[in-house]
């Protein structure tokens, strides 16, 4: 499930993150901080009513990877060797289009009955 919100103005666009951390993999961890990178941000979403279908038409997008790579990083273990551990780095992140859970409503199906 993908949640974002519409704001009028997109000040904090879908965009790559970066934040360094140490990698811990196997009680190994990496000997100086890795930076992994995340999509984070808003894409639109919306709900319209459409007199043709009579039901509600949802229109989702979520900030999600375009490219991405892999990288390696050397991990220290608690008896000295090192292991290479491979993970995923995001190069480009963008909104993409995704199913919004509920993808019509029709109206005759929620009306009360008097």
């Amino acid at each position: 499930m993908c949640f974002s919100f519409h704001l009028g103005t997109l000040d904090n666009k879908c965009n790559v993150q970066k934040n360094s951390t140490f990698l811990v993999s196997n009680g190994c961890i990496s000997s100086a901080p890795v930076e992994i990178t995340s999509c984070s941000g808003l894409c639109e979403t919306s709900s319209i009513y459409s007199a043709e279908a009579n039901a509600l038409v949802h229109s989702c997008s979520c900030c999600q990877e375009m490219t991405t790579t892999k990288k390696e990083a050397t991990l220290t273990c608690p008896d000295g060797s090192n292991i290479t551990h491979s993970y995923i780095y995001i190069e480009s992140c963008s909104c993409k289009a995704s199913d919004c859970s509920g993808q019509s409503t029709s109206l005759r199906r929620r009306r009360r009955r008097l």
